[in-house]
């Protein structure tokens, strides 16, 4: 086996993950748009607001900045509870293994369709919609070479 990782994401690298995931789709943008938008409604519109209007605007300026991270960050403990324990990904020359238990699986390079690097982790992934997230906590110093390796796996099969 040329690589072996033990699946242990904890909650931090779970909601940075869905936080980047957010802000780069359209949501995040409406998000970013309608925070800014309940601002300038504030400073325009705070001293003719009555109390029920001003704790309408504080909740508006307050929603996606600082409630919506806090949801996301108790979905990350609830997802890190529901996560299997004890996964180990394994990578050689013909394709990628999957270990929990007395649990395999097997999956051949030429049925991942692609390897991706982000800032602070690398996800290899199983098919369109699912993948393993490898954080830089697990990689190590090997980030660099797993992602080349498996990228260069992952292009040759094609």
């Amino acid at each position: 086996m040329k690589y072996r990782f033990n699946m242990e994401l904890n909650v931090s690298e779970l909601f940075y993950i869905t936080m980047s995931r957010t802000y780069r789709s359209l949501a995040g943008t409406v998000n970013i748009i309608f925070t800014a938008a309940m601002l300038i409604l504030a400073f325009r519109f705070w001293a003719s607001a009555n109390v029920f209007v001003k704790a309408l605007i504080i909740f508006g300026c307050l929603l996606f900045p600082v409630i919506h991270p806090i949801a996301i960050y108790g979905q990350s403990i609830k997802q890190k509870e529901n996560m299997p324990k004890g996964v180990v990904l394994g990578f050689d020359d013909s394709g990628m293994y999957v270990e929990q238990g007395d649990q395999h699986e097997n999956i051949p390079w030429n049925r991942i369709p692609k390897v991706i690097k982000q800032k602070n982790m690398v996800i290899v992934m199983s098919d369109k919609l699912h993948g393993y997230m490898l954080s830089d906590r697990i990689l190590g110093d090997k980030k660099e070479e797993f992602y080349n390796y498996a990228l260069k796996k992952t292009i040759s099969q094609i």
